[in-house]
């Protein structure tokens, strides 16, 4: 039984809870180092949370917030928010960084990236980056939560419930005006989280692979087309992927639809209104836990600094 499910009988059988918090307690610890790191559903709004080599594609300095709230009205569900920005730093180099906060169940995790990228020149349209960030993760585990109301349990009380571990991210950027194809790598190191009992080993922070990549159609004065990809794989764990396409009117307005592979189906839609960008996504789950919960609601909202006028025509971000 998957951890979500798990927080579905949390929620429905009171009955259950203190023993299923104890479940819920394994089932995180042996499994949280195959878990996704959080991503958003409108990342290809954001493309710098996949690759740090994105940093700097852009003549303006993008400021990002997201928030994301799943399975809404199930205790413990998860809930996501990341603040973003990066920048040209001369003609060749770029700068960025993000802090996210996530929470599933017991489990808290904060994590900070800074990073640096370098950008050449292939011909007058291409050019290539590449990047190397430094990552540091916060990781935190609620012991009230799985705690049951009676007895004790060592476990419980040997386990570490804060614990700090630093990593690398690498990514490769290809890019023009109308398409890019982007690699990264996080958590190259897969330095392990908590310390725990001999019964239980201490799980790692595993090493993930995306890769992604978009074209920009113009059908018309008015109409952009914006088919993209991404695909997800983590050793050990199934391939996922993502196949989404955008659609923007006049450079102002766009809707949006993404196919999250066995999992999900998300509408999208949102607004460019001078240097501001505002969207909101809805996903639909496809898995059982449908039968238990609305969906997923996010949001981000952009701030484009430094962007000169008609930039929007240049690069449909």
């Amino acid at each position: 039984m998957e951890c979500q499910e798990l927080l579905i009988l949390l929620d429905k059988d009171r009955r259950m809870k203190n023993i299923l918090r104890l479940i819920v307690f394994v089932c995180f610890v042996n499994t949280i180092s195959a878990q996704q790191i959080p991503l958003t559903s409108q990342y290809m709004f954001n493309n710098y949370l996949l690759n740090p080599a994105e940093a700097g594609s852009v003549d303006y300095m993008p400021i990002s917030l997201s928030a994301r709230a799943q399975w809404n009205g199930i205790e413990g569900a998860p809930k996501t928010q990341f603040f973003s920005a990066h920048s040209k730093l001369g003609q060749k180099m770029g700068i960025g960084g993000f802090v996210y906060r996530d929470e599933t169940g017991p489990i808290n995790e904060q994590g900070v990236q800074l990073s640096y990228a370098y950008h050449l020149s292939l011909n007058d349209d291409a050019k290539i980056s590449f990047s190397l960030a430094g990552q540091l993760f916060f990781h935190g585990i609620n012991r009230a939560y799985l705690r049951p109301d009676e007895g004790d349990d060592a476990a419980l009380n040997t386990l570490k419930v804060n614990a700090i571990s630093p990593d690398i991210n690498f990514g490769i950027l290809y890019y023009t005006d109308k398409y890019k194809v982007g690699l990264s790598s996080p958590q190259l190191l897969q330095n392990s989280i908590y310390s725990s009992t001999e019964d239980i080993d201490s799980p790692k922070l595993a090493r993930h692979y995306y890769l992604y990549g978009e074209y920009e159609f113009g059908m018309n004065d008015k109409i952009d087309l914006v088919p993209s990809t991404l695909v997800k794989y983590v050793a050990g764990a199934p391939f996922q992927f993502d196949i989404n396409v955008k659609a923007l009117y006049n450079k102002k307005y766009w809707i949006g639809a993404s196919y999250r592979y066995n999992n999900a189906v998300v509408g999208m839609l949102g607004l460019n209104w001078k240097n501001l960008s505002f969207g909101y996504s809805y996903d639909y789950n496809l898995t059982d836990i449908a039968d238990y919960s609305a969906g997923a609601h996010e949001i981000f909202l952009t701030y484009k600094l430094m962007k000169k006028k008609g930039e929007e025509a240049k690069r449909f971000d």
